[in-house]
């Protein structure tokens, strides 16, 4: 499992660009691990087309990124699990199938910010219900 902790986490849908974005990054302003997840809030017929109505992963680097690829999100009160399919491994240049990332508890805000996960994976996202999050 590919593993960092993320000191800042972004979750915000903009209307104005159709796009819905969420990231965790090890430091705000000049981050060396992060992930970005974006997605197109109304796809057209073109983005279906060409599968970019799928979630877009980029992680640590514009290089390592890719339309798709994510099975499964599993949402924790401190972190984050995205397993990914083996083309997504070898795109993203991981190490592992699961990227993990870490986060104070009280920084995820899931209460405000629970639409805008379950927008962005939809049935790829598991709640932990121990975790009292569901």
């Amino acid at each position: 499992m590919s593993t960092f902790t993320a000191s800042f986490i972004y979750a915000q849908a903009d209307d104005e660009n159709d796009v819905l974005m969420i990231g965790f990054a090890d430091d705000q302003y000049e981050p060396q691990e992060y992930i970005l997840l974006q997605k197109t809030l109304h796809p057209d017929e073109q983005d279906l087309a060409l599968g970019f109505d799928k979630i877009h992963i980029t992680y640590n680097d514009e290089s390592q990124s890719q339309y798709g690829g994510i099975e499964k999100v599993l949402l924790k009160p401190d972190s984050i699990e995205i397993s990914l399919d083996e083309e997504a491994v070898e795109a993203l240049d991981c190490e592992e199938a699961v990227v993990r990332v870490n986060f104070d508890p009280g920084a995820l805000k899931l209460e405000e910010r629970r639409e805008l996960f379950e927008q962005m994976f939809g049935e790829l996202l598991e709640i932990d219900v121990e975790a009292g999050l569901a």
